[in-house]
């Protein structure tokens, strides 16, 4: 078996401390969790710690970006499932997953939330990061009914609905205001259903 390159090291121990810190501050809550357990959990030196983050605020923010990325490949993937031709049922089902993905792991949801949003995506984006967040925007944008937006206002338009899903699903499922979710459910996509036609 070949060695690990330097770069797999690397990766391997920062994903080390990403999983270290998303357990940490699950059980323990981003307040009372110290870079101390974070490392002491990954199994390497506090100075390591700082060779990938700047401090915990780094951390989490990163985690959010990947957090929030893996959110929207899997809602569009079982969307991509299930088939369907035409524009506004894909997305109310993909915003119907990311709810349900929330509704099933609320403790997610608190550990990032509000911060469930487009811009931490698409910053991830620019890192050059993930291909499959690339794609699935290249798929979106090439829906009929976004073609006759120029691309600038498709983005705007995404941006707004993944905005408008994340701060409903927060508030609703963690907090139950202004009720809870499914009977919040109907008014979201009368919401959606504007900002797109």
């Amino acid at each position: 078996m070949a060695q690990r390159t330097l770069k797999q090291q690397k990766e391997q121990k920062q994903g080390d401390l990403l999983n270290s810190a998303y357990q940490r501050f699950l059980t323990k809550g981003f307040a009372k969790t110290t870079i101390d357990d974070i490392v002491r959990r990954a199994q390497v030196a506090k100075g390591t710690f700082y060779l990938y983050f700047h401090d915990k605020e780094d951390i989490m923010k990163h985690l959010v970006i990947q957090i929030s990325s893996q959110i929207v490949i899997r809602a569009y993937t079982k969307t991509k499932e299930r088939n369907i031709p035409d524009f506004l049922p894909a997305v109310l089902c993909f915003i119907d997953t990311i709810i349900e993905y929330f509704k099933a792991n609320k403790a997610v949801l608190k550990l990032i939330e509000r911060n469930f949003s487009w811009p931490l995506v698409m910053e991830y984006l620019s890192e050059g990061n993930q291909e499959e967040i690339t794609q699935i925007l290249e798929e979106l944008l090439n829906y009929p009914q976004l073609r006759r937006f120029d691309r600038d206002e498709a983005f705007r338009m995404i941006y707004m609905i993944v905005e408008l899903v994340g701060s409903v699903c927060y508030t609703s499922i963690i907090e139950e205001q202004p009720a809870p979710i499914d009977h919040l459910k109907p008014t979201l996509y009368r919401m959606v259903e504007k900002i797109l036609i």
